[in-house]
């Protein structure tokens, strides 16, 4: 019997067997992927459409580009193909992608296929967990995303397997120690250098602080299976340290979810070496090769290490700092002492300590003679470049992080990658971007990172709100910040939960926003980083200036700007923008004028330009109000005309506004009507809630003051569906009502402006009952 396929180069390509080849070595594929290799196949001939790709692998329409986006690269990752070279599959801009390499039909033997080499048994995929405006929140996610092991891996390759097939997950539980109270660190050191031996022989082994978080912050029921779920571990590995007079004895189980365990035994004169040795014969037992061993020498280094790691893993940091600073044999290696020293700072907030032992780091000879140790701190700089809103230098940074590494070290990588996704987010480079996303999603999945894979998807959701679609970032933001909660992972919970209020307000679902900020306050006395705690107040005044309760508002504003000392620009910008956007709300317009002013001097250079516009916005109203013109003219280019097409990108609607209440101001009738109408056809093109209603607050009002009251009633009538939870569209209502009557409208239309009010003054004019509308 034969079964019809292709070939293409060094593959085989069979539909009817799903079976894809490479010489005579199995290529496993999930299902999409095969799929969609499948469909661009069968329509060689031409090129593919975006919708009709979807449609063919996913069967529904509602997939976003970055969902697609990763299925195609796992189909060029499985061709041997890329997003440079596109020899198999090609992108074709703004349509979608066709199949390019040169294929022919063949008849494969069904007999045939049998002979080969077994394939790898692929692990269960880790689960895809569903998915402020300003660019600050992304980059700060990825940037703790980035923080890189304290210890080095050692590996330069992967080494060659075999026996068990694939990828097999095994996940290592933190080691029972039997000993004195100073042996305590074990539990956590031991279980590491165990996980790392695993991993160097080409196992996956996901990153010991996923299983720590899945410990300590379990689902209902068994954490240990939590754990086993989460990661999709087939074996989790159990161990028991037991010290005496004698020296160390240390026992490892790898325990299928069903069936019998693997035990081994391996004793020695230290816990290093013992636990060492045992997860060698651990390795043996699953049919593995061991890494070569250490030399005699590392052992007294290794120990250190693995002491201040687990220190880390406990975030006993000082505790850390202390180990690595008695250890004679770092002592003797600079480079690698100021390494470690540097991580400890970085992990614990103290960004210039940390930029500045890097710098040092890189600039020893050391660093300069181990490829491998150069790009791990190439990466940690550059997260903290990224930090601090320095896109481009981060960029940079991961760029020469990510030709070091080459094809080897897929967590490094996978890190490396997500680094400069972000920086390209920055620069607008958002195809560029995905791509990146795509790829780190890919290498950290294979290697074993499940938490890696939750920051995927939640600066996904962050790459959706910077393109000023909250809706889309809701759809990925709170799965993350679930799964970030699930394991222990306070950093990115709190950072996802910014993100998740920026959509939220966005989208005007003020009572969500709190709800969601209350539930980030509840972590709050488990913050170490100053920075975050800064960020937490920020949130707080934000929803609370919006649902005007400015006093709480203010009294937020003033606690973050007490303790802001970090010298974080990015945060000083936000809450200086957030204190003239009060100050406006308030009409304090020498303040709102000086903040927004001191916001802008602190504003990165790139990677937030549309927010920008917002607080020049807050400035010319703060600069009119005070008949400073000149000023105001200066903020702008006053010689441009209103584009005749709507505008997508973020900040448009606010750049069109400031434009047309400049020529309101100006008297320039003519002028603010095209800049409104720009804006309008934006905010619609859009489609986010809270810039529809920025430009009726400003559109209705000009045209009932130009009798245009058909227009008005439309204008207005677009926000009406919001009026019930948002003061500024409830208050358009008051205001249109006020104008056209009748009666009952108005007082109803009032008292929803006053029950949503808080501290706002609604105008006196709108207090008093209309006249009877004229006859018409």
């Amino acid at each position: 019997m034969t079964a019809p396929g292709f070939e293409f180069g060094e593959y085989r390509f069979l539909p009817s067997a799903r079976e894809l080849w490479r010489g005579a070595r199995r290529v496993t594929l999930p299902r999409r992927t095969f799929e969609c290799i499948e469909h661009l196949i069968a329509h060689r001939d031409r090129a593919v459409g975006r919708d009709e790709l979807v449609a063919a692998v996913f069967g529904r329409s509602n997939v976003s580009d970055a969902q697609l986006g990763q299925i195609v690269l796992r189909a060029r990752r499985a061709l041997g193909d890329d997003g440079n070279v596109q020899h198999t599959i090609r992108t074709i801009a703004g349509y979608g992608y066709r199949w390019v390499a040169d294929t022919r039909e063949i008849e494969a033997e069904a007999g045939e296929v049998g002979v080969a080499a077994v394939a790898p048994v692929p692990r269960p995929a880790a689960p895809r967990w569903a998915r402020r405006g300003i660019a600050f929140m992304a980059a700060a996610l990825a940037a703790l995303a980035l923080a890189a092991a304290l210890i080095a891996r050692r590996d330069a390759t992967r080494p060659d397997t075999h026996g068990i097939a694939g990828s097999e997950t095994l996940a290592v539980l933190p080691i029972q120690v039997d000993g004195l109270r100073e042996d305590a660190w074990v539990r956590l050191g031991a279980m590491d250098l165990v996980a790392e031996r695993l991993r160097q022989a080409g196992l996956t082994v996901p990153p010991s602080e996923n299983v720590l978080g899945l410990l300590t912050a379990p689902p209902e029921g068994n954490a240990e299976a939590g754990v086993r779920d989460a990661t999709g571990a087939r074996y989790l590995v159990r161990g028991r340290a037991h010290h005496d007079a004698g020296g160390w004895r240390v026992e490892l189980a790898a325990e299928p979810e069903h069936g019998i365990a693997i035990p081994v035994t391996f004793a020695a004169h230290d816990a290093i070496d013992a636990a060492r040795g045992a997860g060698d014969l651990l390795l043996a037992a699953l049919g593995r090769r061991a890494p070569a061993a250490a030399r005699e020498s590392d052992t007294a280094l290794d120990e250190a290490l693995q002491r201040a790691r687990a220190a880390m893993l406990a975030n006993e940091l000082d505790t850390a700092r202390e180990i690595l600073g008695a250890s004679p044999q770092l002592a003797a290696q600079p480079a690698q002492l100021a390494w470690r020293l540097a991580q400890v700072d970085l992990r614990a907030g103290r960004l210039d300590r940390a930029e500045a032992a890097l710098d040092g780091v890189l600039a020893q000879a050391a660093t300069q003679a181990d490829p491998r140790l150069r790009a791990d701190v190439l990466v940690a700089r550059g997260s903290t470049r990224i930090r601090r809103g320095a896109f481009e230098d981060g960029g940079r940074d991961f760029d020469a992080a990510l030709l070091l590494l080459g094809e080897q070290h897929a967590l490094a990588r996978g890190q490396a990658l997500l680094g400069r996704a972000n920086s390209r987010v920055a620069a607008h480079r958002y195809d560029e971007a995905l791509a990146d996303f795509g790829a780190a999603r890919v290498d950290l999945e294979g290697a074993g990172d499940a938490l890696g894979v939750t920051r995927v998807d939640a600066n996904l959701g962050m790459l959706e709100l910077y393109r000023g679609r909250p809706a889309a970032a809701l759809d990925y933001l709170p799965g993350a910040a679930d799964r970030f909660q699930s394991y222990g992972a306070l950093h990115e919970l709190l950072l996802t939960l910014t993100g998740i209020v920026e959509a939220q307000l966005a989208m005007l679902q003020r009572d969500d926003a709190w709800a969601t900020v209350e539930r980030a306050s509840a972590l709050r006395e488990r913050i170490t980083d100053p920075d975050q705690r800064v960020d937490l107040l920020l949130n707080r005044a934000q929803v609370l200036d919006g649902a005007g309760r400015h006093r709480e508002g203010r009294a937020a504003l003033q606690q973050a700007a007490a303790i802001a000392t970090s010298g974080n620009r990015v945060l000083q910008a936000r809450l200086r923008a957030l204190e003239a956007d009060l100050a406006v709300r308030e009409q304090r317009w020498a303040d709102a004028g000086r903040a927004a002013a001191e916001a802008l001097a602190d504003w990165p250079a790139s990677g937030a330009d549309g927010d920008r516009n917002a607080v020049v916005r807050l400035r010319q109203r703060a600069l009119l109000a005070l008949d400073r013109a000149g000023e105001a003219q200066a903020l702008l280019d006053r010689l441009r005309e209103a584009p005749a097409a709507a505008a997508t990108e973020p900040g448009a609607v606010d750049d069109a506004l400031a434009m047309a209440e400049w020529c309101i101001h100006r008297r320039d009738g003519a002028g603010a009507r095209a800049w409104l109408q720009f804006a309008a056809a934006t905010a619609d093109r859009r489609g986010v809630p809270a810039e529809i209603v920025a430009v009726a607050t400003v559109q209705g009002p000009f045209l009932l003051e130009a009798g245009e009251r058909d227009d008005a009633v439309a204008v207005i009538g677009r926000v009406a569906p919001w009026a019930g939870r948002d003061f500024d569209s409830a208050l358009l209502q008051l205001r249109l009502f006020r104008a056209l009557g009748p009666r009952e409208a108005w007082f109803n239309a009032l008292r929803q402006a006053q029950a949503l009010a808080g501290e706002r003054e609604i105008p006196a004019l709108l207090l008093a009952p209309p006249d009877a509308p004229a006859a018409r």
